[in-house]
């Protein structure tokens, strides 16, 4: 009896280790973030446009670029995307962290607009 209860007890703590590593074909949470603000930035983009089918077709090339920029597949993304939205709080944390990086890239933008309008006052 005592055996078997330390049996799964092994079993159980193996299978704990083992909830932190990604099933194969899952990307990394660093990365997802990163695609995902790319993602976000292009569906801004889009939402200001006047829909049309030409738009549409436009944005998947938008996001096939996406994707080639990142070295993966749409297939190896939505995989992500499935296994991340199994796992709500997780995603949430993504999300955090994709208005988190986009919020930094919006100031660095906003500086350098910045810097380009003192240049032009100063060279007139």
């Amino acid at each position: 009896m005592k055996r078997q209860y330390a049996f799964f007890l092994s079993l159980f703590f193996l299978a704990a280790c083992n909830k932190n590593e990604l099933p194969k074909g899952v990307l990394e949470e660093q990365k997802m973030v990163r695609i995902l603000a790319d993602l976000t930035v292009i569906d801004g983009y889009m939402s200001t446009l006047m829909y049309a089918d030409s738009i549409r077709m436009n944005g998947k090339n938008y996001y096939a670029t996406v994707y080639k920029n990142h070295n993966i597949s749409k297939a190896a993304f939505d995989s992500s995307m499935k296994y991340y939205s199994k796992q709500p709080v997780l995603l949430d944390s993504m999300y955090s962290k994709v208005d988190s990086l986009l919020l930094t890239q919006e100031k660095r933008l906003m500086k350098m607009q910045e810097l380009e309008q003192k240049k032009l006052i100063k060279s007139k």
